[in-house]
Parts: C-alpha cells; structure tokens; sequence
C-alpha cells in the first residue's frame, strides 16, 4: 500500500491501526476481489483475536470513505476491489474467478441516462473465462 492511501485516510480523521493497515494493503496488492470473510482468515493469521465484524466494519469504513469498491458480481456475496480507477469485471461461471475488464463501457460515455445524472457505473460480464474455454 502506498504513502498516499495511508495520508489520504489521516485527512479523514480515520485512525489507521496495524489491522486496517494491513487489510487496505491486502485489498490494494491482489486481483483475487476477496469477500469479508476471506480477508478475514487472511488477517487472522497476522491478527488472531480479529472477529469478523471488525474486518466487515474496517471494509466498510474504507468503501464510504472511497479507497475501496464494494462490488456484488457474487450477486450472494458482496467482494472487495481496491482498485479504484475506472474499470469493469468479469466473472467466470465455472471456475468463480473475477477479472478487471479494463474497456470503455459505451453507456459510460454519456452523463446523463434516460434523464438521471450518471456519477458512476459498473459493468458486470458474465460467462466462461479463457482459462476455462482452454481446459474445455
């Protein structure tokens, strides 16, 4: 995790303790897009008395706050992204794995949809990924 993140979370007035520290570099340095509860037994390790409820609350902060998406492709459970540019995903119905699809989003280009202010989008892609297709 970089200087910045940690800066930009002072000028928030947000504490930035060991364990937030360590989840905002943990959603920051993967591509996995991991759910609360999988960041939760990643941190455990590190911090064994974390519970669950303070990984879900320190997402949540970082998601209000803007250093991390929340994203619901899972549609039953919501995963993290803490890649926070402009981007798409694509989730693979075989093999579960979610992907970045860095491409222009067509309805993206416009800032107002059917009369409504557009102040961000998500695109969700749905299918069979290359992995998969080669596996067959």
């Amino acid at each position: 995790m970089t200087q910045e993140s940690i800066q930009r979370l002072k000028e928030m007035g947000i504490v930035t303790t060991s364990q937030r520290i360590e989840i905002l570099d943990l959603i920051k340095n993967t591509d996995t897009h991991p759910t609360a509860e999988e960041v939760y037994h990643l941190v455990k390790e590190r911090f064994p008395t974390i519970s669950l409820a303070t990984v879900y609350n320190i997402l949540e902060k970082f998601v209000e706050v803007g250093e991390v998406r929340q994203l619901s492709i899972r549609r039953e459970k919501a995963c993290f992204d803490g890649q926070t540019h402009t981007h798409h995903h694509f989730y693979c119905n075989k093999c579960k794995k979610i992907s970045n699809v860095e491409i222009a989003c067509p309805v993206a280009k416009s800032e107002h949809v059917c009369g409504h202010n557009v102040e961000e989008l998500q695109a969700y892609f749905y299918g069979v990924c290359q992995g998969c297709l080669k596996k067959g």
